[in-house]
């Protein structure tokens, strides 16, 4: 069961791949103990926001129109993009009914799929993300989003100007 667990799991993890309304802010360099306790105390605080704004319907619109410039610009850069964005939707369900069936041989190779699809991915969404189209679109949702983080704390424009500070090496 823990086998079947865990492929289950690295085949839902597919499903996360095109994470095209994440902001990745991983500091190139690690800070100092202290500047990285309080940059993960940022890091918990602002994921706690962004999830508690990505519930407002409102921004739905705009997710969806950030995702839609994304997945043109995967198509531009790869024809077989579209098929795979689709596959990545869709294998959770495989992963179901194999679960159901107690299918180990289909959940590993559902698993194997998976795992090709995170390196699929992995490898073209550095080049999705240096897009124009999908800069531009970007700053575009981030900054709706950081509007709505806003207005749930007032501080949150905070949060992030000094988790920024401290990513780049500042402490105070």
């Amino acid at each position: 069961m823990q086998k079947t667990t865990r492929i289950a799991l690295l085949a839902a993890a597919a499903l996360a791949l095109p994470v095209a309304a994440r902001a990745q802010t991983t500091p190139a360099t690690p800070p100092p103990a202290p500047a990285a306790d309080e940059a993960t105390q940022l890091r918990q605080k602002l994921a706690a926001l962004q999830q508690q704004a990505m519930q407002d319907p409102a921004l739905k619109p705009a997710q969806d129109s950030f995702t839609a410039v994304v997945n043109a610009a995967m198509a531009r850069l790869d024809p077989q993009a579209p098929a795979k964005l689709a596959r990545a939707q869709s294998i959770n369900a495989d992963v179901a009914a194999a679960q159901a069936a107690n299918d180990n041989a289909r959940l590993n190779t559902l698993a194997t799929e998976a795992t090709a699809l995170q390196s699929y991915f992995a490898t073209l969404r550095p080049r999705t993300n240096a897009d124009p189209q999908v800069q531009a679109a970007k700053q575009v949702w981030l900054a709706r989003l950081l509007e709505r983080m806003k207005q749930i704390d007032p501080n949150a424009q905070q949060y992030v100007d000094r988790l920024t500070q401290l990513s780049q090496g500042g402490a105070h």
